[in-house]
């Protein structure tokens, strides 16, 4: 019976080998009889079709096993950034975190995006060099670049001997005497010194001969996050698997809790036709069985868990009773979603996404007969991931999705192919602009036709700093509008701004609630609700809009002899530039660019560096741009200024699925 546990997440940019390193560490550990392999399509974290042919991950997939006297959760991640959102959900429940960097590749564009979300969470991390069997692999650049790049002081834990290529050699930390003078162990060993004193002296001498009593340093500062732990290896050919396997044991322990209430987080929805709603949740304290009742703090109730199910190498098995520390997949009749917390227990949930959706695509059914089924289809999609952002026009005909990168199209059709039997297309990727008012305007809006109604208000629309997001205010007193309906008022106004006169989500807007009045017979408040849009939208309509559209912030790492070609594609797509930084035969580059110029350009700039370049972009923000036809698209479904349409269309009660977005 294992007395400890841990749930460790797999990390890194795509191709470094996290799934190949997964699959070791399953045969390593003996809770597999054969190594499974990405390329046969064989592994086990690798379910979907897609990534099976594909050889990538695409959704988070966790397995079990025990080593030595614990259990260890492992949570493989996709390592492309299209599937991002994925790994954003898998980070809430880690208790430490192996970012896989290849020998070969080293930091790439990707490892930047993990390692900051990494250090924002303050996780403890484990960095694994995969591939020195590799052609091409520089283990002394890799491990000075990670320093650079990420602003990491690195201590290694073994080393790797890589200097006859057919049989590269780890050697453990006890055995490492005779390899003290390379650079990586005399760096490793620096970077202690500078956090221990005593240690420094015995360093500066040279007589560095217990290294039982460097291990203990170097560990007691890896534990307070000081120093990052670094094993090199290959998961191809079990090198460095059983170091990591004791390191991540006996280094680092599981998230406390000693509150005997249960407390779970849910980080991932998945769909299944016989069982429904299935919520992947790791169970921090206390202990949850089938049946039970636990708050949910979504939906602001208790939910009933129908059964409890763990996958077991990739097949499910109900469990029925969920203890401590456990992952756990829980089936239930409640609408709950990825990020949910179960229990009232709070947890720290402030942290930026990996990358945020900045384009829209326009799914259509091949035949007319499935538009039905797919907007059905495209609901559990939506479902087990919300990013998309899934909207279901149903007077125009028309599903509309967002997505972060044209692959996560492929493999959205992929899964309404194999999933749901529907053939379906999608637009070219279009860039979600959004709205901002050019001057200050005031809305009026009376409502109080037919009776039984009355909502007469007068907003203030004035435009806000550049990044600021939306502010509401009300200066009505009560005696003129009460406060239950004042709060129908603030809460309408997020989706009063869904879309605005230009077609696009409103913000960096100041809307302040001027006067207005309530009728004592004929008021209730699903009439401020119906109102308030109405207002707004005039607001807006009286003030004009300007397009924002999203920028990037860009770095780039590639050798020198590329800066001129980089830089006339950059001037050509006209972004701000700042000066190159050299350093030996490299430079970097950093500044900003429009993302609709720029969002194909890694195509091209692969081809330019013959896959050797870094190119990191990172959402950065949204500026105004020039208004042209093109941008501006039509409202979808029912426009607040058609003033009696919109009263038809909501008469009565605001439906359902408009009061929860």
């Amino acid at each position: 019976m294992s007395n400890k546990n841990l749930t460790i997440g797999i990390l890194a940019h795509v191709d470094a080998g996290k799934t190949s390193l997964t699959e070791c560490l399953l045969f390593t550990a003996g809770a597999t009889t054969d190594r499974g392999s990405v390329d046969k399509g064989s592994a086990i974290t690798d379910a979907l079709a897609m990534e099976k042919s594909r050889g990538i991950s695409i959704k988070t997939a966790t397995v079990d096993f025990v080593w030595e006297d614990t259990a260890i959760n492992i949570v493989d991640t996709p390592g492309h950034i299209d599937f991002s959102a994925e790994v954003d959900r898998a980070l809430s429940v880690l208790d430490l975190v192996i970012l896989v960097v290849s020998a070969v590749e080293g930091v790439q564009a990707h490892t930047l995006n993990l390692w900051e979300s990494i250090r924002e969470r303050q996780l403890p991390v484990l960095v694994f060099i995969n591939k020195i069997d590799r052609s091409g692999a520089d283990l002394e650049q890799v491990f000075n670049d990670f320093e650079k790049d990420l602003g990491a002081q690195l201590f290694a834990l073994n080393y790797g001997d890589n200097s006859n290529p057919d049989h590269p050699k780890i050697i453990d930390f006890p055995n490492i005497q005779s390899f003290l003078s390379s650079p990586i162990i005399d760096k490793s060993f620096e970077n202690l010194a500078d956090l221990d004193e005593a240690f420094l002296e015995t360093y500066l001498d040279g007589n560095i001969e217990d290294l039982s009593t460097v291990f203990a340093k170097a560990k007691k500062q890896i534990q307070n996050k000081k120093l990052i732990a670094v094993l090199f290896g290959s998961a191809k050919l079990d090198l460095g698997i059983g170091d990591l396997l004791d390191r991540m044991t006996t280094l680092f322990e599981t998230k406390s809790n000693t509150n005997n209430e249960p407390s779970a987080k849910v980080f991932k929805i998945e769909y299944d036709a016989k069982l429904g709603r299935m919520a992947h949740a790791r169970l921090y304290a206390g202990q949850l069985k089938n049946k039970d009742t636990i708050w949910s703090q979504q939906l602001q109730k208790e939910i009933k868990i129908n059964q409890i199910f763990q996958r077991k190498l990739g097949k499910l098995e109900q469990v029925g009773t969920l203890a401590a520390g456990a992952i756990g997949i829980l089936t239930t009749a409640d609408l709950v979603l990825a990020g949910d917390v179960l229990g009232h227990e709070k947890f720290d949930e402030s942290f930026n996404s990996i990358s945020q959706s900045v384009l829209s695509v326009q799914a259509v059914a091949e035949e007319e007969k499935d538009y039905q089924k797919l907007g059905e289809a495209l609901d559990i999609l939506n479902m087990e991931d919300p990013q998309l952002e899934f909207h279901w026009y149903k007077a125009e005909r028309e599903f509309h999705l967002k997505i972060l990168g044209p692959i996560q199209t492929e493999v959205l059709k992929d899964s309404l192919a194999n999933r749901f039997g529907i053939t379906a297309n999608f637009s070219p990727p279009k860039v979600i602009y959004k709205e901002t008012p050019k001057q200050s305007a005031e809305g009026y809006v009376r409502y109080w036709m037919p009776k039984p109604c009355w909502a007469i208000m007068t907003f203030l629309i004035e435009p806000a700093a550049l990044g600021s997001g939306v502010s509401f205010s009300s200066n009505v007193r009560s005696s003129d509008i009460s406060l239950k309906y004042q709060n129908e008022v603030k809460r309408a106004v997020p989706w009063s701004l869904r879309q605005g006169i230009k077609g696009w989500e409103v913000t960096d807007i100041k809307i302040s609630l001027k006067e207005g009045s309530e009728h004592t017979m004929h008021s209730n408040p699903g009439d401020f609700l119906l109102a308030t849009p109405m207002g707004i939208l005039r607001g807006l309509e009286a003030a004009d809009t300007d397009l924002l559209e999203p920028m990037y912030a860009f770095q780039i790492k590639a050798k020198q002899d590329l800066l001129g070609a980089i830089s006339s594609d950059l001037n050509q797509m006209n972004a701000q530039i700042n000066a190159p930084i050299f350093e030996d035969d490299f430079f970097t580059l950093t500044g900003r660019v429009a993302v609709a110029i720029a969002m194909d350009y890694s195509i091209k700039f692969s081809s330019t560096t013959s896959g050797k370049g870094r190119l990191k972009f990172t959402l950065d923000g949204y500026e105004k741009t020039l208004m042209s036809e093109e941008k501006v698209r039509a409202y979808k479904g029912v426009s607040p200024l058609d003033e009696s349409q919109w009263i038809l269309h909501n008469r009565g009660a605001f439906r359902a699925d408009d009061r929860v977005r």
